[in-house]
């Protein structure tokens, strides 16, 4: 994808996040979204299909490892 595509998509996904009530999703997707972008307008990841694997990557993993502190700090 073109990396802006990727800035857009993360843009959206973080303002998803910010005006619905919270479950701390979106927001690892979106910034996993930014930093795909990030790296593909840097050309360190040109092809689609490695931007999608570590978009993926990124996302759950951060989402398994920093929504349960994040909610925890929140109480």
């Amino acid at each position: 994808m073109v990396w802006w595509y990727w800035m857009v998509l993360g843009l959206a996904l973080l303002g998803a996040e910010m005006t619905t009530p919270g479950g701390f999703y979106m927001i690892f997707f979106g910034l996993s979204a930014l930093l795909v972008g990030t790296l593909g307008g840097l050309d360190i990841v040109a092809t689609d299909w490695l931007q999608w694997l570590l978009f993926s990557v990124i996302a759950i993993g951060s989402l398994l490892l920093f929504r349960g502190p994040l909610l925890a700090g929140m109480s």
